[in-house]
């Protein structure tokens, strides 16, 4: 199973560096023609916007997934490892699992309607896609459940190769 869920990371992290150079690309372009230019391009900054959101998104369980989540780490340090996965078995049943679990559930008749009508921008002559960038919020509400719960399956969770304190 960590296998997979490894398989599953470096996908994610793959299109996440994607998405990175698009809207890094796509930003200079909109910058260069805007001030150099005197032009604006709302298509372009609709990529921005949405590779920037995406990009966001799915760098929620990027972090959970290398263990560089939020928490408080100046009360884990002082913590064996054995009292550290413990407290990740507790997180991941107490907040992750349902937390994510509420937002896919309330996401998935926002995401269906969004796709009902393709959703575009906002802007007048935007890109089209707006249904898209919000099922980023069910791509990453999934990824950070797969890998909670790979993560309670597997018992060891991502710290086993951590040092014993």
């Amino acid at each position: 199973m960590q296998h997979f869920a490894d398989r599953l990371y470096r996908v994610t992290l793959g299109i996440s560096i994607v998405l990175f150079v698009v809207m890094f690309s796509a930003q200079t372009v909109v910058v260069l023609m805007r001030y150099v230019m005197g032009v604006g391009f709302l298509e372009l900054q609709d990529l921005v916007t949405y590779t920037f959101s995406s990009l966001v998104v799915l760098s929620v369980p990027l972090a959970l997934r290398k263990d560089r989540h939020v928490r408080v780490d100046i009360l884990r340090a002082r913590f064996s490892r054995r009292r550290n996965l413990r407290i990740d078995v507790v997180g991941h049943l107490v907040f992750t699992l349902p937390v994510f679990g509420l937002l896919l559930w309330n996401a998935l008749p926002l995401v269906a309607k969004s796709w009902a009508i393709f959703e575009g921008s906002r802007e007048t002559g935007g890109l089209p896609g707006m249904f898209v960038v919000k099922s980023m919020l069910i791509v990453m509400a999934v990824l950070m459940l797969v890998f909670a719960l790979i993560d309670l399956a597997s018992g060891t969770g991502r710290t086993e190769a951590k040092d014993e304190r």
